[in-house]
């Protein structure tokens, strides 16, 4: 069987996908792979008509299933695109609807699905305009993925290659897997002292600063709007007072609603206009603090109502450091708003 591949690459998946080797689906689609099947990978991003191609393909050797919500399938013989394949026709259309009743009723392929049939037909002519196919590189050690990782930051950061921070958030995914950072649950913070730092990072902490604000996933606009506000109105100890933050919040997420931007998800306390600081403080110090001091970059005080970088970090950060976390936290948001269905 002939299938497609959804693999998004231009952000970070909520999936635990390992780029050509891994693909991790639901259990949906369980009886749409099966081993044996040849495969199409598929960028695809429903704003940016330029962020839709095919760029890869390859065999799915096994599936395993980790629980009765979560399938893996393990990727052979797999070879990625010398130039990227957009979805079009020359002459209008998708690729996908060639001959498409050979594995669907409908004219368009159904884009949302993650798994999807494709003709002999399509997944040859995708194949004749995709260049050279060329050899996936082998594993790399853990410390070369390291140094790999470290160059991206900084040609993200100091070079301002915006395409840099594709391979920081797959670096950083690959790493986490060969540490089996996976498999660890992050400490309580309710148990632990209120400066308990939850991670020690090393050598450099400012770049790993950097790559934790590129790669951090976010379920909400919540973190990158916290950082936000640290860099902005912290005082000269680095210390932001949770009521300030709260403040911030409130004026933010206003800020968007009368520019008539999607201010957040439905069920969220910043959709009421009249929403109190009492609110938005509990909801602060439930999410994002808490995450945010379980990263290790950022510590709270309860008794005083702090909110603060880590104090290694306090010393280490440039004008351009701020500049930069800054610039990159909005795009964070840029990122989350542009794949969110409001």
């Amino acid at each position: 069987m002939l299938v497609v591949l959804s693999q998004r690459i231009d952000f970070e998946s909520g999936y635990a996908d390992e780029l050509f080797k891994t693909y991790h689906y639901p259990s949906r689609y369980r009886n749409q792979l099966h081993e044996g099947d040849k495969f199409i990978y598929y960028q695809g991003n429903r704003y940016d008509r330029k962020q839709r191609y095919y760029f890869g393909t390859g065999v799915v050797s096994q599936i395993s299933a980790a629980d009765e919500k979560n399938y893996y399938a393990t990727l052979d013989r797999c070879k990625r695109f010398s130039q990227k394949v957009p979805i079009y026709l020359p002459d209008g259309g998708y690729i996908e609807q060639l001959n498409y009743q050979e594995v669907r009723k409908s004219i368009n392929p159904p884009w949302q699905s993650s798994i999807r049939p494709i003709s002999e037909q399509a997944f040859n002519y995708v194949l004749s305009r995709a260049g050279s196919l060329e050899d996936v590189e082998p594993a790399l050690s853990l410390e070369e993925m390291k140094s790999h990782l470290k160059q991206s930051i900084r040609d993200f950061f100091v070079g301002k290659d915006d395409l840099a921070v594709l391979e920081i958030g797959n670096s950083a995914a690959i790493i986490a897997k060969a540490l089996n950072l996976s498999e660890c649950q992050a400490p309580d913070l309710g148990s632990m002292p209120a400066d308990y730092n939850t991670l020690q990072i090393s050598p450099d902490p400012v770049e790993s600063l950097i790559s934790y604000c590129l790669s951090m996933k976010m379920s909400y606009s919540y973190k990158p709007v916290l950082i936000m506000a640290l860099l902005e109105l912290h005082d000269k100890d680095w210390n932001l007072s949770i009521s300030k933050a709260a403040q911030y919040f409130k004026t933010h997420y206003q800020q968007r609603r009368e520019k008539g931007l999607p201010v957040e998800l439905k069920k969220c306390i910043y959709q009421d206009p009249s929403v109190t600081l009492e609110a938005i403080i509990k909801n602060l110090i439930s999410n994002p603090v808490k995450v945010l001091v379980e990263s290790g970059f950022f510590e709270y005080t309860s008794d005083t109502c702090l909110f603060s970088l880590r104090s290694d970090l306090k010393k280490k950060l440039t004008k351009k450091d701020i500049e930069g976390i800054y610039d990159v936290c909005k795009r964070r948001l840029d990122q989350y708003y542009s794949r969110q269905r409001f």
